[in-house]
């Protein structure tokens, strides 16, 4: 038996010799100089000369969220400004300013100008866009964050620098600011949505606030002052419906006579003069709250079925048509839905499975004569029916194989 002898295998790891070699060795490096010759490739960037060196193609975005005048005053202070700014400067080529006005930042789908922006971006014509701050920009987390790495993705990427904050995206340390500003912007928005909403529902609550809407035929100013010549408009579409018209011959009456609608089209449609049939502001009445919005972001309403507290307030301005005949129009428009949907017919059907199998479903408002002959037609194709075929040959067996 051979006997072999162990030796230890060499220490691992890091020891107090090697970090010490370590450290002699880059003072050696950076007092003597390096020990072998290190070839320096510099990056691209490094090597454009001044004289070679291209201007940035910069422009500006400016967006204000309404169209008061205060805000008019600050949209318009931003575009002269950057257009200044941009044009002055010698290492830059001016590409434009794109603004949005009286545009919400929530949203990215009705700023045209911003859009058309990021396309010229895309197509590789901007360099760097200047807008003021974060919250002019976007007040949405998701589109702020996405846009700014989707422009930084493009080659060659796009910056976007915030004059406020002095950030420009191109700089990846300046992420997370971006994003808490981008937060704060977003929290600031649902605030002030919150506020408005709480203030809108005490001032309805006291009967305050509540003014007549642009798209309101026959009423002006928030005094609701009767206009005159709307208000014949409205008088002849009550006193038509009342004699018997219909509200598609009211709307061609209306565009035949050449009479525009309350958004200066030449052509009303029915819908157009039910929407006004409809209206209780037209006797005197207000209802408010009567669509509600679900989505902070999109602004998307809908018909407030229940969801939100709505205020009636009866007597509330001068009436354009007597009570009575608003309420003798409401009547009229059901007594004419409910004849309309009784007299539709629809087509009946078997129930096929469960304790009711084999029952056929018919509306009890249909006319007697309709349902015999639906029951006289099922009963004829259910009729069993035979080949002639097979009846006519006699040798005609089958066999089993």
């Amino acid at each position: 038996m051979k006997i072999i002898k162990k030796t230890p295998l060499r220490p691992r790891g890091r020891s107090d010799e090697n970090r010490q070699a370590q450290k002699d060795a880059i003072r050696t490096a950076y007092t003597n100089g390096p020990q072998k010759e290190v070839q320096i490739i510099p990056a691209k960037r490094d090597l454009v000369t001044e004289e070679s060196k291209k201007k940035l193609r910069v422009c500006a975005y400016c967006r204000v969220s309404t169209d008061e005048d205060t805000q008019a005053t600050s949209y318009e202070l931003q575009v002269q400004n950057y257009t200044k700014m941009i044009r002055e400067n010698p290492e830059w080529e001016f590409a434009g300013i794109f603004a949005d006005e009286g545009i919400s930042g929530t949203s990215v789908l009705h700023r045209e100008h911003f859009l058309e922006m990021i396309e010229k971006c895309k197509a590789g014509e901007i360099d760097l866009i200047i807008t003021k701050q974060v919250s002019r920009f976007a007040r949405n987390v998701l589109d702020s964050l996405n846009y700014i790495y989707m422009l930084r993705r493009l080659d060659p990427p796009v910056g976007v620098y915030f004059e406020a904050e002095k950030l420009n995206t191109l700089d990846k340390s300046s992420d997370m600011i971006i994003t808490v500003l981008s937060l704060v912007a977003q929290s600031e928005s649902e605030q002030k949505s919150n506020s408005l909403k709480w203030s809108f529902k005490r001032r309805r609550a006291q009967g305050l606030g509540i003014y007549p809407n642009w798209s309101l035929l026959g009423y002006k100013g928030r005094a609701w002052e009767i206009d005159e010549d709307e208000a014949d408009v409205v008088r002849t579409i009550y006193s038509l419906y009342l004699e018997g018209y219909s509200s598609p011959q009211i709307a061609d009456f209306l565009t035949k006579s050449g009479i525009p609608t309350v958004k200066g089209l030449s052509h009303w449609s029915s819908g157009s003069v039910l929407g006004i049939l409809r209206n209780e502001k037209y006797c005197g009445d207000a209802l408010c709250q009567k669509t509600v919005t679900i989505d902070f972001f999109t602004h998307k309403s809908v018909k407030n079925n229940g969801l939100e507290t709505q205020y009636f307030i009866e007597g509330h301005h001068a009436p354009i048509i007597e009570k009575s005949d608003w309420l003798t129009v409401q009547q009229i428009r059901k007594e004419r839905r409910y004849t309309r949907n009784r007299s539709r017919r629809g087509k009946p059907r078997y129930i096929v499975k469960g304790p009711l199998a084999g029952f056929l479903i018919v509306n009890p408002d249909w006319e007697t004569e309709y349902i015999d002959s639906v029951l006289q037609t099922l009963a004829v194709q259910t009729e069993p029916t035979t080949s002639p075929l097979l009846e006519d040959d006699e040798n005609f067996t089958i066999s089993k194989e």
